[in-house]
């Protein structure tokens, strides 16, 4: 399901359960290295300095935080998070594809600015 097609109920629900995983990665110590260096680039567009350090960040959160990952790739494509583990893993990463839409990335590219932090402006 794409998650611009979930209901209001669906969409809480998924937002509820992705938000404590999202708040474990962001509390992590080592995770302020990545926000940090994601501040630095200022000249990039955020596209361009979110694709500079998505490598590192996603290692990072795949060694030290895959059960939060997991927790996160199922609420957005609403599969029960006891079977993303055992999905194979092309099969997870269609999943993630179809369930990001035009109608879903068009919300966050019409809010204008983004800012890495709060107060640290990436443009």
């Amino acid at each position: 399901m794409k998650i611009s097609e979930m209901t209001n109920d669906q969409a809480t629900n998924a937002i509820i359960r992705i938000a404590q995983p999202i708040a474990n990665i962001m509390d992590d110590p080592n995770a302020e290295a990545f926000f940090s260096e994601l501040s630095q680039q200022k000249d990039k567009s955020l596209a361009k300095a979110i694709s500079a350090i998505l490598p590192k960040a996603v290692a990072f959160c795949m060694k030290d935080h895959k059960k939060d990952l997991y927790e996160i790739v199922g609420a957005l494509t609403m599969i029960p998070v006891g079977k993303v583990g055992a999905m194979n893993f092309m099969q997870t990463v269609k999943e993630i594809k179809d369930s990001i839409d035009e109608d879903f990335l068009s919300f966050f590219k019409s809010s204008g600015s983004a800012t890495a932090m709060p107060g640290k402006e990436l443009s």
